[in-house]
């Protein structure tokens, strides 16, 4: 079913409403939607300009951003939720809720920058953000840069090898990068946690 949606979406993108879809895709990614916008963009780079591609990247990235943000807003009201309705699963685990605060905080910004990068759904780390209620403006830039950075490597590398992007994103090279970026991610949790 995700392949067909996957698919559905990747026709529409090839339309005249392309920008439009990714978009779309790019926003809600960030707040639940299941695909990435990776392949949508990359297929609209593909054969483009330069200054064409920096201004499909910046369009995928301010709607990343904007949709990291109310899913950060979304944890907040979760947790506003749970402590207005007396949710034990919330109201009981406050204090933990705070211990992970703080040891979380100090590091936001790395930690933004480096979920831009992997293959772990971005509205995960923009939830829990917001559910942890960490400081939002390290939240902020390191989503612009870690979501810009990954972005703009998209577009760079549509443009590069144009019909062979869409293998190229299916390849074990990249599945083992991301694989590394994931265990990159946990060394410094686990770093930061201890």
């Amino acid at each position: 079913m995700i392949d067909k949606l996957y698919q559905y979406i990747l026709k529409l993108c090839q339309g005249p409403r392309g920008s439009t879809i990714m978009s779309i895709v790019s926003f809600t990614e960030a707040v639940f939607f299941i695909i990435p916008p990776d392949p949508f963009l990359g297929l609209l780079c593909i054969k483009q300009s330069y200054k064409r591609i920096i201004k499909i990247v910046l369009i995928c990235l301010v709607c990343s951003v904007v949709g990291g943000c109310i899913g950060y807003y979304l944890g907040e009201e979760i947790v506003n939720f749970g402590i207005k309705n007396d949710l034990a699963i919330i109201s009981n685990n406050l204090d933990k809720i705070e211990t992970i605060r703080n040891k979380f905080n100090s590091g936001t910004f790395l930690l933004m920058i480096t979920s831009g990068f992997t293959p772990l759904p971005f509205k995960l780390f923009c939830i829990t953000a917001g559910v942890l209620k960490v400081d939002f403006l390290p939240f902020l830039l390191g989503s612009i840069i870690g979501r810009g950075l990954r972005f703009a490597m998209v577009g760079y590398l549509a443009k590069m090898f144009e019909n062979q992007f869409d293998e190229m994103l299916k390849s074990k090279k990249v599945f083992y990068i991301s694989i590394s970026l994931i265990l990159i991610l946990i060394i410094y949790l686990i770093i930061k946690w201890t």
